[in-house]
């Protein structure tokens, strides 16, 4: 299993709306992606830094596929539009990162 992580930098000026990214983005993603190999999705909305200063992050989710090769047939396929849906909710990039759990086996 490969986890793909979306993390949203909290930049000066950036916009993200939680609630669109919560209740309308993911549940898009979710639809889009599960047929083609999607088996968990993560989210997390960032509250503050441990200094009680506004969050690094906006958000951050993960996304769960059995494969590298899965995950980029599912981004061809459905790519466009969940990238074009990503301005509803934000002006930010995200910074995407491929993983596994430390306690998994390679693949």
């Amino acid at each position: 299993m490969i986890r793909i992580s979306a993390v949203y930098p909290n930049v000066e000026n950036s916009r993200f709306d939680g609630d669109y990214y919560l209740n309308r983005h993911a549940p898009f993603a979710e639809k889009l992606l599960t047929p083609h190999g999607l088996s968990g999705l993560s989210l997390t909305l960032g509250v503050a830094g441990l200094d009680g200063a506004p969050p690094p992050f906006w958000a951050i989710s993960e996304l769960i596929f059995p494969t590298r090769a899965a995950f980029d047939a599912a981004i061809a396929a459905c790519g466009e539009a969940l990238f074009a849906d990503t301005k509803a909710y934000t002006d930010i990039t995200p910074v995407l990162q491929i993983s596994r759990t430390a306690n998994e086996p390679a693949s």
